[in-house]
């Protein structure tokens, strides 16, 4: 499945982002992937390099992004990648069991560990997925998770879908896990991200009518956001690990700062 469209992110406290789903609420359509209500949850774990390339936005590499997501407490997983360019955005993803996805996932990891010779045998469910994960060496880096208010409608003859998402945590990579909203899931390892609400406007070609009138009505200045790059310097995995060849003993009278951390 592919889809290109044009994408604008803009950073909204509580209080405007409350103001911003009343008139959605008024101005557009439920999402039909909401369950109930108008609001799902999502959780993504994200691929990068060792070298943390798409973090850093290097090259051709850091210019895609790749990750398994999870809508809510479904058991299916979808295997997304995702590039920018300005404001344009292509998005390619399947959808599998997860079994399916994990086949996959495991491939990855198999073909890891084997010389960059190796011939790894590509499953029929997200190839493309896996050969571009191989070839760019791609490991899970870490979860987000987030709660997204969704609305959409059409305007001459183009789809529009408005999403606000909230609740913004991250979490650490365990593995290929990724996290479910089921009760009794493990939260103690998520870490709040940032207390503000992200709003993308969605659309194909030009911008809806219906748009305008909401940034007319709240004028909001195009800021734009990454997931990805809160999440990495939230658990500050983009800082350097010093590493010692033996222990180091530190005087007494050294006093350490120390951060206490909320966990959701």
């Amino acid at each position: 499945m592919n889809d290109k469209r044009i994408e604008l992110k803009y950073q909204l406290d509580p209080c405007l982002a409350s103001e911003v789903k009343q008139w959605a609420r008024e101005h557009l359509e439920v999402d039909p992937n909401c369950e109930s209500g108008d609001s799902y949850d999502v959780n993504s774990l994200y691929l990068d390099t060792p070298q943390l390339d798409l973090f850093h936005q290097t090259g051709s590499i850091g210019r895609r992004k790749y990750r398994v997501r999870r809508y809510g407490c479904e058991s299916k997983l979808w295997l997304e990648s995702k590039s920018k360019k300005k404001n344009e955005v292509q998005k390619t993803r399947c959808v599998g069991s997860e079994d399916e996805v994990m086949n996959t996932l495991l491939e990855l990891e198999r073909a890891s560990t084997q010389s960059d010779s190796a011939d790894p045998t590509t499953p029929a469910l997200g190839d493309w997925f896996l050969k571009q994960a191989i070839k760019k060496q791609l490991r899970p880096t870490t979860q987000i998770h987030y709660r997204r208010f969704a609305r959409m409608g059409s305007e001459l003859g183009q789809n529009m879908r408005l999403t606000i998402d909230s609740q913004l945590h991250a979490s650490p990579a365990s593995g290929w896990n990724v996290a479910s909203e089921e009760a009794g899931s493990d939260r103690t390892q998520r870490v709040k991200a940032t207390g503000l609400e992200i709003l993308e406007l969605k659309f194909h070609r030009f911008m809806p009518h219906r748009f305008k009138e909401l940034l007319r009505e709240f004028p909001i200045p195009v800021t734009g956001f990454s997931k990805y790059r809160a999440a990495v310097r939230c658990w500050n995995l983009d800082q350097p690990v010093p590493v010692f060849d033996s222990a180091i003993e530190l005087p007494p009278e050294w006093n350490w700062n120390t951060e206490t951390v909320s966990y959701a």
